[in-house]
């Protein structure tokens, strides 16, 4: 009963205890964090024997007479978010300790599965609402159990460690996930403030709950960095889609202009709100950016309505903590635009965006004033680009291997197939009917550009790429006529520079990044490319006579993409496609012509690429 008593009054001291005004640890701090071997044992004790357990938290605890939960909450938790905002040694015992880092993670589960905003034995007198303040100040105490000490000397233990205190990768996920969405749900419930001033409650209350989501976000951001498995379980969960809805509601609630007084106050201020906001978007751009298959997560994005969430931020200017704002620069919000546009080539995020156009026409159509001029001009480029993907890809499909059969000739639909549509597994573009037409289009000229095409879907054959040919193609195209002047430049730099080489050279569209960017370099300096296989002169030469408007001063263009953590160099799409099937409406007569003893030799000599059922 006394350690009750102690713990409770220690808790109330913690909160009316102002903080050191030279950042150093206050003395109430201090004596938690020096007497911690003898406060954290009581502190399990009540957590083991007062409050239910993690996973059922409708289970009576083991001894409710001992202490309420209400007041066992209190006893367990508030010392750790004390120790944890005011102390650096604190943070340090967080992340080395083992059993506190196990401690932890069954307490976040806990309030986690806790429903409701009440708790047995609330006696309804405060006005702060326990749970909501727990579960935002709780976010902070867990994100800094996983981060990295500021210290590099001090051992911080790895992530694992947390996650099978935890239980495992899923139950992380899913109670971070839910710990956001109660949190906005929180914060979008709390009142209009009556003065937007630091004194009042409803400006207090929605500080709380946004340093909450802060650290929520740059939670997910430390976990899938650090971890493959919560990276991959966080988007199959649809924690891009969580955060974009969280961003949403909570986005009319802080971007608000109340007065100079408030916006430019250093933790209240408009700054200081927006960047909950930019740590959302840091964390959708890296979830992206490091998976293996990031255009599920731009899909998430645009679906779960980012653009027009973005297009709504326009009408706050970017404040920062100084009178005179300085430069807008590239934060979180445009860094996460461009990175988006850099997925615009593929047909599953192009079909997203016929989505979000559709909603967008369905909006009212009232213009918001740009105040944010950095943010209006970057989505002003990117909007463009959307636009383009979707006519690229309505136009007349160049694409047609997709959708008929790539026999010369052929005039057979892929949909009136008898048996399962065939794709060579040489080149995996080209579809076939039957074993006579792929006999056929490899004497009139597959046989050569079955390589060819192979480099252009990339060394994985992605299912991706192949589909959006088209519309990478259509990138392509108008990208480099656009940039004309820049190719002749690079390519007289790159003579110079590879003097050896100049008849060896290659244009590089770089589409990872955005705007694209043109680079000229010898053929064998390409990553991810066989540019050493002799093929390429031959290939060139062949471009030169059968093209119209050969290219001027290199062999061939290669356009380098991402699926988020890998990026590939691939062969033009819009030369391969053009060049490989151009003998596809040749006559019957012709294409089906008697074959030469040579040509059957060299198809006794294809091996593995025969016929294989599409996957």
């Amino acid at each position: 009963m006394h350690a009750k008593c102690a713990l409770i009054g220690l808790g109330k001291i913690c909160t009316v205890a102002p903080s050191a005004s030279d950042g150093g640890d206050d003395t109430v701090t201090m004596y938690i964090v020096k007497r911690w071997d003898k406060i954290y044992p009581w502190m399990r004790f009540f957590a083991r024997n007062c409050l239910p357990p993690p996973y059922d938290v409708s289970v009576t605890p083991p001894h409710p007479d001992i202490c309420n939960v209400f007041d066992a909450a209190k006893i367990c938790i508030s010392p750790l978010t004390i120790i944890c905002t005011r102390s650096e040694e604190g943070r340090h015992m967080l992340r080395s300790s083992a059993s506190v880092q196990h401690y932890i993670a069954q307490l976040w589960i806990l309030v986690g599965n806790i429903r409701g905003n009440m708790l047995p034995g609330d006696p309804g007198t405060t006005s702060d609402g326990l749970v909501p303040m727990m579960r935002s100040t709780f976010a902070l105490t867990n994100y800094v159990c996983v981060s990295k000490s500021e210290d590099p000397d001090k051992i911080t233990l790895p992530l694992s460690n947390y996650i099978h205190a935890a239980g495992g990768v899923k139950p992380v996920v899913n109670t971070l996930l839910k710990y956001i969405r109660r949190i906005t749900r929180d914060a979008t419930a709390v009142e209009e403030p009556r003065s937007w001033t630091a004194h009042d409650q409803s400006v207090k209350d929605l500080h709380i709950y946004t340093l909450g989501l802060d650290y929520s976000f740059q939670f997910l951001q430390t976990i899938s960095r650090q971890d493959a498995s919560c990276r991959a379980q966080l988007i199959r969960q649809g924690s891009i889609r969580t955060v974009v809805d969280a961003i949403t509601q909570i986005s009319p609630r802080i971007l608000v202009q109340a007065n100079e007084e408030l916006d430019f106050d250093p933790q209240m201020g408009l700054a200081a709100r927006q960047k909950v906001l930019w740590s959302g978007y840091s964390y959708i751009a890296s979830a992206i950016r490091d998976s293996d298959d990031g255009i599920t997560g731009v899909c998430q994005a645009i679906d779960a309505g980012l653009l027009q969430t973005l297009s709504k931020a326009v009408i706050c200017p970017a404040h920062t903590n100084h009178r005179d704002p300085l430069p807008r620069g590239r934060m979180g919000d445009i860094e996460l635009l461009f990175l988006l546009a850099t997925f615009f080539m593929y047909d599953r995020v192009v079909a997203s965006i016929y989505r979000h156009w559709f909603l967008v026409q369905s909006a009212p159509t009232e213009k918001p004033e740009t105040r944010d001029k950095g943010l209006g001009i970057a989505l002003g480029l990117v909007l463009k680009s959307t636009i383009e993907a979707m006519n690229h890809r309505n136009v007349e499909r160049i694409n047609f291997h997709e959708y008929r059969c790539s026999g010369p000739g052929c005039p057979m639909c892929t949909s009136k197939f008898v048996s399962k549509k065939r794709r060579c597994s040489g080149c995996l573009v080209s579809i076939y009917c039957s074993e006579k037409c792929q006999k056929t289009a490899w004497r009139n000229g597959h046989r050569k550009w079955c390589q060819v095409l192979r480099c252009t879907v990339g060394p994985w054959g992605s299912r991706d790429i192949r589909t959006s040919l088209q519309v990478i193609a259509g990138f392509e195209t108008s990208t480099i006529s656009g940039m004309t002047k820049d190719v002749e430049m690079r390519v007289r730099e790159a003579q110079q520079q590879f003097p050896a080489f100049s008849d060896k050279l290659v244009l590089m569209l770089d589409m990872t990044v955005y705007p694209p960017e043109s680079h000229v370099l010898p053929v064998h300096k390409l990553e991810q490319f066989p540019g050493d296989d002799l093929i390429w002169s031959e290939i060139a030469d062949d471009i030169r006579a059968r093209s119209g408007s050969p290219p001027k001063g290199y062999m061939f263009s290669v356009v380098k993409v991402h699926l988020g953590k890998s990026k590939f160099t691939l062969f033009s799409p819009s030369t391969a496609l053009d060049m490989a099937f151009e003998g596809q409406y040749f006559s019957d007569d012709e294409a089906y012509g008697s074959a030469d003893e040579d040509d059957i030799d060299d198809w006794n000599t294809l091996g593995d690429q025969g016929l294989d059922d599409d996957p």
